[in-house]
């Protein structure tokens, strides 16, 4: 594209008609006109009014572009359309990105959109909200990072237009309310490209000059754009990082910016910025002469007070002679108490030591000895005495049983003139079928034991 903006010829025109023109067919010269227009103009910005929205099935988008003077036409194909996130509607302010190009079949001049987006308020409103999303989400709005503004500033710092309405508001309301605060204006742009590096670079000066106790961020109303330096990310970080408590006074009440949310405390105009840091000479003095007023009755009711205490004290000072003599009675009094209570200790140590040898003596453990050794005698005795009556029971009964025992015995019967057979084995014979003829058997009389032959067995009934 040449410097001047202006397609140059590519096909020149002899000045007399009596020379051979170069003619052009109307298609051959829209083709022409196309190609010079997609090679001058590849990719450009168009802000304007968007007008005859046309959006038919096909899912591109056909659109007209206006400003008070001139009108294009525009179009943007579905693949472009699909992804752009912002949808046209007739009326808005946009901003399109696109190619310039002639549709030749109408040789009708044509902008060929890739993408679209809100200009003017709206595309500052989006931006104002993703900004603000993104701040409060790392947590520059919490609360928790605010400082405590101080209720009566020693020094007030004032970033703003040196020369706009709001440091005027400010040091008018602040020379009428309490014109002995000093303020120190750091001057900074407060619109325009370069305003919010300005504002930055005053903070940063308010800082390194250390004479600040409080700063107001200021400037007076206007637009979204007008404000538009105090929505800016370095702003709100300086703010936020600035060690001198912030308040932000910026626009009218219904203009709320980043600055605002991000500052210590928000004023609703600069006027009341001022307001809220400077307090109120006349009520100042009007509490003032009230404490005036007060202050001789409270001195006078104190020294009351303390005369009072005065008189209590005097009462119960003693002559330090007083004092002495009563130390000495009652020394005189403790050591009566402690040697009679010596005496008493004395006393009942040696009646509880009496007690004691007389329990001793009586405990004499030679004595228990004795004792027990008598008590062991009598016991043996009378055990030898059981023990000799215990044997002698026992064998009379003893012999009662063997006695009867006898009675019974097998052995008396033999004595009687019976004998008992035994077999080889050893087993009573008690029956003729327990032996046979031949057989040895042992009979047993009264002394002595007899070894014979079964020569018969004779059967009874």
């Amino acid at each position: 594209m040449p410097a001047n903006g202006r397609i140059q010829k590519t096909q020149s025109f002899p000045r007399s008609m009596n020379q051979n023109p170069t003619i052009f067919k109307v298609s051959e010269l829209a083709d022409e006109m196309r190609r010079l227009m997609e090679a001058s103009y590849p990719e450009i910005w168009i802000e304007g009014e968007l007008s005859s929205l046309s959006t038919p099935a096909s899912g591109h988008i056909y659109f007209s572009l206006k400003d008070d003077r001139s009108q294009l036409r525009c179009a943007m194909f579905k693949g472009r359309a699909s992804v752009n996130r912002y949808r046209p509607k007739v009326g808005d302010l946009v901003r399109v990105r696109a190619k310039i190009s002639v549709y030749t079949a109408r040789g009708d001049l044509q902008c060929i959109v890739q993408y679209i987006e809100e200009a003017g308020e709206g595309l500052l409103q989006r931006r104002y909200e993703e900004l603000k999303q993104k701040l409060n989400a790392e947590g520059l709005f919490s609360q928790a990072h605010k400082q405590a503004v101080p209720k009566f500033a020693q020094c007030i710092g004032l970033v703003t237009s040196s020369s706009g309405a709001a440091v005027r508001d400010i040091l008018t309301t602040l020379q009428r309310r309490c014109p002995g605060i000093p303020v120190i204006i750091y001057p900074s742009l407060v619109q325009g490209d370069t305003a919010a590096g300005s504002i930055v670079d005053a903070i940063n000066a308010a800082i390194a000059h250390q004479r600040c106790d409080v700063l107001i961020v200021s400037r007076g109303g206007g637009s979204l754009e007008d404000l538009w330096s105090f929505n800016d990310e370095q702003v709100a970080r300086a703010i936020y990082n600035c060690p001198i408590p912030v308040v932000s006074g910026v626009g009218h009440e219904v203009d709320v910016t980043i600055a605002d949310l991000v500052a210590d405390l928000r004023a609703p105009t600069p006027t009341a910025a001022a307001e809220l840091l400077s307090p109120d000479t006349s009520q100042l003095l009007t509490q003032l002469n009230a404490l005036g007023q007060r202050l001789p009755l409270s001195l006078k009711r104190q020294f009351q007070r303390l005369a009072q205490n005065v008189d209590m004290t005097a009462r119960q000072l003693v002559h330090p002679r007083q004092q002495l003599s009563n130390k000495l009675e009652r020394l005189t009094k403790l050591g009566t108490s402690l040697v009679s209570g010596q005496l008493r200790q004395q006393r009942t140590r040696q009646e509880r030591l009496n007690t004691n040898r007389k329990r001793l003596t009586r405990n004499n453990p030679i004595k228990q000895i004795r004792q027990h050794q008598a008590q062991q005698s009598d016991t043996a005795k009378r055990l030898q005495s059981a023990e000799q009556r215990l044997l002698k029971q026992t064998q009379d009964r003893l012999r009662a049983m063997a006695s009867q025992l006898h009675l019974v015995s097998p052995l008396a019967t033999l004595d009687r003139g019976f004998a008992i057979a035994h077999t080889e084995d050893n087993a009573v014979l008690k029956h003729g079928a327990q032996t046979a003829v031949g057989a040895a058997i042992r009979v047993r009389v009264s002394d002595a034991e007899l070894g014979c032959t079964v020569n018969e067995i004779t059967p009874h009934d």
